[in-house]
């Protein structure tokens, strides 16, 4: 008798690689967006204790985290919080992320070889509450161009020196964006010419909750805290998540009032504060991909919406295709007129 060998046919085989092909491709978006699910809430999560670190700030010191003097300057260690510091408010809110440590670095230091390198440790080590998992590496990234990076320190030579850096936005209000260099040092800051200060001479209002030497008070928030923006994503083409070159991704995590750092949810066409629904004019947040990287906006890399902590410390996803002037009112803390919840 003869026997008869088992086995796969090259259809059958085929079939089978067939199912499996099938089976992966119907299992990969799964995955990834499970992943992205996680990453999100991550980056919820870090906004949640950068919102408590705020409100920490606000018990402790009198005041919501300032926004330091400009993006010419880094921190001052020894030069405490509010208006005197020329850091921005990364910096202050140190203390209350567990990075007292390193806020503390260079505090007076014996030579002036001691202090730069206590500063170039300070803004060259990334902090992982400041950085969206779903953006990029929380690391050190180049810096961009040529000469100093900032006025207060020597140490950090563009192109060679590597910075952190920040995937998140204070709010500056929705109203006059904008950002200079600051003083030429510390002396000259008591007779500079302040722009957002309202003791300086060219004063331009800012109705946000952190901006160039702010000291704001939850007092201050008339329109309520669970309708005022604190801290949000922030805008940025995936092209430029490494390079360091655009204008609102170039400076430290620990700059002075900059667009790196601060947002606004408006630019007015006219003054005093007027709203226009044009798209000309109106700032809404944007994805990443689909225009994401313009100075002082919000956004993010998420599919359909980006994270956002308001005043009263909740998270909200506030969807792109928010009404622009919902959005817009976010940033004012007073401007009377109250916006709806996301």
């Amino acid at each position: 008798m003869s026997r008869r060998r088992r086995g796969f046919t090259i259809v059958e085989l085929l079939v089978v690689i067939a199912i499996i092909g099938v089976l992966v491709a119907l299992l990969l978006p799964a995955v990834q967006a499970a992943r992205e699910s996680a990453r999100r809430i991550q980056c919820q999560n870090h906004l949640k204790q950068i919102g408590l670190a705020f409100l920490n700030h606000e018990s402790a010191q009198g005041f919501l985290p300032s926004g330091g003097w400009g993006w010419g300057w880094q921190p001052e260690p020894d030069l405490g919080y509010g208006r005197n510091q020329p850091g921005g408010w990364p910096y202050h809110i140190l203390d209350y992320l567990e990075g007292g440590n390193l806020r503390n670095l260079g505090s007076n230091a014996a030579t002036v070889q001691a202090r730069e390198a206590a500063m170039l440790q300070i803004i060259s080590t990334p902090i992982p509450f400041f950085h969206c998992p779903s953006k990029r590496e929380t690391k050190a990234y180049q810096t961009c161009g040529s000469g100093r990076l900032a006025t207060n320190f020597d140490s950090c030579q563009k192109p060679d020196c590597v910075v952190a850096r920040s995937d998140y936005r204070a709010n500056a209000g929705n109203t006059n964006p904008g950002d200079e260099y600051g003083p030429g040092n510390v002396e000259a800051a008591e007779t500079f010419d302040w722009l957002y200060d309202p003791d300086g001479r060219r004063y331009e209002r800012q109705n946000g909750i952190t901006h160039q030497r702010s000291e704001i008070e939850l007092a201050q928030i008339v329109d309520g805290t669970t309708h005022t923006l604190m801290v949000g994503e922030k805008s940025l083409h995936p092209d430029q998540y490494e390079s360091g070159c655009h204008g609102a991704d170039d400076q430290t995590l620990f700059v002075g009032h900059d667009r790196d750092t601060l947002g606004y949810t408006y630019r007015p066409r006219t003054d005093p504060f007027e709203f226009v629904n044009n798209d000309r004019v109106t700032w809404p947040p944007v994805k990443d991909d689909a225009g994401g990287g313009g100075h002082w906006r919000f956004g993010g890399p998420h599919p359909a919406a980006v994270n956002m902590v308001f005043c009263d410390g909740s998270v909200q996803t506030v969807s792109y295709d928010v009404d622009a002037i919902v959005f817009a009112l976010y940033g004012g803390r007073d401007d009377e007129l109250v916006s709806q919840s996301p």
